[in-house]
Formats: structure tokens, C-alpha cells, sequence
């Protein structure tokens, strides 16, 4: 386990070096509209979005109230 997060440490910083020298260009068009950001911000917000899903996603989830009935009747 140990390796494991020393070599996730070892890529993170290398990737960290390569995005300081070329951050990248994303730009998207589409009709009258464009948006342009850096690689490193677009994976940033997809990460934030990917994170955000999944805590709605699970909080819809917890707040289910079939998951409430199906547990009372598992119980009774």
C-alpha cells in the first residue's frame, strides 16, 4: 500500500512539472458560442462535477422511501 501511494505521489508531481510548462488550450465551439479554458481546469471541474453527482446520487439514495419500506418489512 505503501508503493502504491508513493508512485500515485511520484505521477501527481510529474504531472504537476508537465502542467506548469504546457498547461494546455481546450477550446469548444459550437454555433455562436466557444469556451476555452486550460487542460488542468477542465479536468478540475470535471472532477468537482464527478464528485457532486455522486453525493446527489447518493443522497437520493438515503432519502428513498421504497429503501425505508423494503428495510421495515426485512425487519418485521
Amino acid at each position: 500500500m505503501f508503493i502504491l501511494i508513493l508512485l500515485a505521489l511520484v505521477a501527481s508531481v510529474l504531472l504537476a512539472v508537465q502542467l506548469a510548462r504546457d498547461p494546455g488550450y481546450i477550446l469548444v465551439a459550437y454555433g455562436n458560442y466557444t469556451f476555452e479554458t486550460s487542460l488542468f481546469a477542465l479536468l478540475m471541474v470535471l472532477l468537482l462535477l464527478l464528485a457532486i453527482i455522486k453525493l446527489v446520487l447518493s443522497l437520493l439514495g438515503w432519502l428513498n422511501p421504497f429503501r425505508w419500506r423494503s428495510s421495515k418489512r426485512v425487519k418485521s
